[in-house]
């Protein structure tokens, strides 16, 4: 008996069907699971990109191996611990990048002790349980990206910060304090979203998933649909549709926010290479920080 791995797939509106032989006769289930999944990075590496070569393919997929394989021998109790942590990293490089003053270990408090620390505003307080209360919310969300997700989310970045904007659309001009980046004319704003959800939902199985999620991040800040809130919002539904596809979240270090920036600036010109070269060494710093990666 011959045996194969068969791997389906849409592109271009079609579906198509990839197949490799594995062997003949019976197979034993770790040997097919290794095969399998050595068959998906081969797969993952062969689909072409405009924006990542081969050799950021290969990484890309050699970290979501790496990263699956480590999580997937964790106990739940083990599991649970690495991702509280992990979760209060990214509420704070996140909210830091942003302008928050606290510190990883203020955050820590916060998140873990329900302690407040002295000295710091009722916002930057807010801005972490906002944060982690959004990551958890994403993690129990089962549906897609729509323009009512990207609202919900947004209202709970916000929620007890400026409650005037929370969930809602920018109606007025924004600019970035010492920046020459124009933003969209805010009475177009509902419409370009509509566009940017109606783009993933037409190359979200023609784009690498990598790709996708953080291109998709970008557009959305390009268009800097809301008043606050705009950072935080892409780069959780970046973590969010990466996620989806079993991929590691990124958590962008705040010691890196200049290098982030100017790739984002590129971005919005049009040149994605930056960013997800960005991008894929943040996450390898990431599953190095954990242990994950030698």
């Amino acid at each position: 008996m011959k045996n194969y791995l068969v791997y389906n797939s849409r592109e271009n509106g079609r579906w198509v069907k990839k197949s490799k032989f594995i062997g003949y006769g019976h197979i034993a289930n770790k040997e097919v699971e290794k095969k399998k999944q050595e068959f998906e990075v081969e797969i993952a590496v062969s689909t072409p990109s405009e924006n990542l070569t081969k050799e950021q393919l290969l990484k890309i997929e050699q970290l979501k191996r790496a990263y699956n394989k480590k999580v997937n021998s964790l106990s739940k109790e083990e599991f649970e611990r690495f991702e509280q942590s992990f979760s209060i990293e990214l509420t704070y490089n996140s909210n830091a990048i942003e302008g928050s003053t606290l510190s990883l270990a203020e955050t820590r408090l916060i998140l873990s002790e329900g302690i407040t620390p002295e000295g710091k505003t009722i916002r930057e307080i807010n801005e972490v349980k906002n944060h982690a209360e959004a990551i958890q919310f994403l993690k129990r969300y089962k549906g897609d990206i729509n323009e009512e997700m990207i609202l919900r989310l947004h209202s709970i970045i916000l929620n007890s910060i400026s409650q005037a904007f929370a969930g809602r659309y920018r109606e007025t001009s924004v600019r970035i304090f010492g920046s020459d980046v124009k933003f969209p004319d805010a009475r177009i704003v509902p419409q370009l979203v509509k566009n940017l959800v109606y783009w993933y939902k037409k190359n979200k199985s023609k784009l690498h998933p990598f790709e996708l999620a953080v291109i998709f991040s970008i557009r959305l800040v390009s268009i800097h649909p809301f008043v606050d809130g705009n950072g935080r919002t892409s780069r959780l539904l970046m973590n969010f549709l990466l996620n989806k596809k079993m991929y590691p979240w990124i958590n962008i270090y705040v010691k890196h926010r200049a290098g982030y920036l100017k790739a984002v600036r590129q971005a919005n010109e049009g040149r994605y290479n930056p960013i997800l070269e960005f991008c894929i060494n943040s996450l390898e710093k990431n599953l190095k920080d954990f242990k994950i990666l030698d």
